[in-house]
């Protein structure tokens, strides 16, 4: 997982709060740095190798992008 600007105990708080995004992306995201609600996340993904996330807080000015490896295709190393 590669990461911009969030530190690791961020990436720990941002990786659920992605996900409930993922399941409900019209419920407020708490930012991982600030606790503010409305953390913009935007899916840059590349599906089905990778996740890529931008993620954007207007209260504390957070920017950052977040890049999560998915396992390829059976039969590639």
């Amino acid at each position: 997982m590669a990461i911009n600007d969030l530190t690791p105990d961020e990436i720990t708080r941002a990786l659920p709060r992605i996900m409930a995004w993922r399941i409900d992306p019209d419920e407020p995201v708490v930012c991982p740095r600030c606790e503010a609600a409305g953390l913009k996340v935007i899916d840059r993904s590349a599906r089905p190798y990778a996740e890529w996330y931008a993620l954007n807080c207007r209260a504390c000015g957070m920017e950052g992008t977040m890049h999560i490896p998915l396992a390829g295709p059976s039969g590639m190393s």
